[in-house]
């Protein structure tokens, strides 16, 4: 028998965002955690928007190597842009930071290989010979952890074959000061100045181009197609990555949910990634209350939406930006064609109510919510107050401007909130002294979910 480490009431596995952050927010529940990973080995860096920092802002997580924010330059076919910003990621600093967060709150952070994930024995296997024995687990190694069986061909949970060649390259002449973002031909490039005279530079293309080559002749050749002729040599230590966007496991395994690029992973160009990591992880206290309480099929509805409708979204969203540039060449055309042509938003859905699995109070409820065309997945909650109730006070009478709709409809509630709760219906669609366009009858009864922190 494995010698054991201690046992606990989780045990994660993977220190990434989205491991250490559901790590913190797990012991400040009160559960006894353990965390085992590897601290990185090589320099890294990342975009990350702002609705991240504000996300590990509002939980008191800590913001160690990000930078402040900077306009991101695209180039993208036609389209030119300077209007949106990004902060540099050092994820070195980031993520011993966050693991260092995790041990202020009693985490028992294990750094340790991890071989493998028994859910059947209820423990996490390092490689050293130990173990971390728990009542739950969390798989958080990102695109390490195995993909999960299902009926599903891979070319229906998973886009084209792409592959990252990234590293530190010389700062030149005539090369942005700001991070940048540019369509080639064969590929994208992401670049940020990290650190004197020198440049973060992501080239990304088809792992097609690898076929060809082997080894350090096949990055080359990848780095090559993207950058073109006139490219800066490949860096000395290139980090690789397989990045295709997938979803590795859409349905819940109640020993061992997953978090993060574990669950779905996502194309880097949506800029998606670190959101879904974090706001992944803020999921992790309401299903473990539930798993361990025994409720199952509410914890596996939740999961099940939750991570199922981040996949197609994003994907679409992906496949739109793709089809933005313009280009024809087998890259973009590939890229343009997956995984459908469904919209990613869609554009005629009637406000109208269905049954959600939502997070209240940091449990899982199945409640009504209001389903709009920019609120696909169900909104039950604004500014802390319940919606559909809220509606429901109107009895069908047109919305009034923002003071009768305080003294009439939402007295108890501060005048700030009832403010925020009316603009927030302004903004869904809705417009004062016309009458409601809703539909009270709650036409959906599949259970999905609607998560209000992220």
């Amino acid at each position: 028998m494995a010698p054991q480490i201690g046992t606990f009431d989780i045990a994660i596995a993977g220190g990434g965002p989205a491991g250490s952050v559901a790590a913190v927010l797990l012991a400040r529940a009160g559960f006894s955690v353990a965390l085992a990973t590897l601290p990185p080995r090589a320099p890294r860096f990342e975009g990350m928007s702002a609705r991240v920092a504000a996300i590990l802002a509002r939980h008191g997580l800590p913001l160690a190597g990000i930078g402040p924010a900077a306009q991101r330059h695209v180039s993208w076919g036609s389209f030119q842009s300077i209007q949106n910003s990004e902060h540099l990621a050092d994820r070195g600093a980031f993520d011993a930071g966050l693991l260092d967060a995790a041990r202020a709150e009693g985490v028992s952070v294990v750094l340790a290989a991890v071989a493998s994930v028994r859910p059947d024995n209820g423990e996490i296997r390092l490689s050293d010979g130990r173990s971390l024995p728990a009542r739950l687990l969390f798989e958080a190694r990102g695109r390490r952890a195995p993909r999960q069986c299902s009926g599903l061909s891979r070319a229906e949970l998973a886009g084209p074959n792409t592959i990252s060649v990234a590293g530190l390259v010389p700062l030149l002449d005539g090369d942005m000061e700001t991070p940048r973002i540019e369509a080639r031909q064969g590929g994208w490039i992401w670049s940020v100045p990290a650190g004197q005279d020198q440049l973060w530079l992501q080239a990304v293309g088809s792992a097609d181009s690898l076929s060809r080559a082997q080894g350090k002749a096949a990055v080359e050749a990848l780095w090559s197609r993207v950058l073109g002729e006139a490219a800066c040599p490949l860096p000395r230590h290139p980090s690789v990555h397989a990045i295709a966007p997938r979803l590795a496991a859409p349905e819940l395994d109640p020993r061992c949910p997953r978090l993060g690029d574990a669950a779905v992973a996502l194309d880097p160009l949506s800029g998606h990634g670190m959101f879904w990591a974090v706001s992944s992880a803020l999921m992790a206290v309401p299903i473990a209350r539930a798993l361990l309480a025994g409720e199952t099929d509410i914890a596996r509805d939740f999961y099940r939406n939750r991570v199922a409708e981040t996949f197609w979204r994003q994907a679409r969203v992906g496949r739109d930006f793709y089809r933005e540039a313009g280009f024809r060449t087998p890259f973009w055309q590939e890229r343009a064609a997956w995984p459908d042509d469904a919209p990613a938003h869609g554009t005629d859905i009637r406000p109208h109510i269905g049954k959600r699995v939502v997070v209240q109070d940091g449990h899982l409820a199945r409640r009504e919510v209001l389903i709009t065309r920019d609120a696909p997945g169900g909104a039950a909650f604004a500014a802390g107050q319940e919606i559909v109730p809220l509606l429901r006070r109107l009895n069908g009478q047109p919305l009034p401007d923002a003071a009768r709709f305080h003294s009439t409809v939402l007295p108890e509630a501060p005048p700030q909130a009832a403010q925020a709760i009316h603009q927030w219906l302004l903004s869904q669609g809705f417009t004062e002294g016309a009458q409601i366009p809703w539909d009270t009858t709650n036409r959906e009864t599949d259970p999905c979910n609607y998560d209000p922190a992220a």
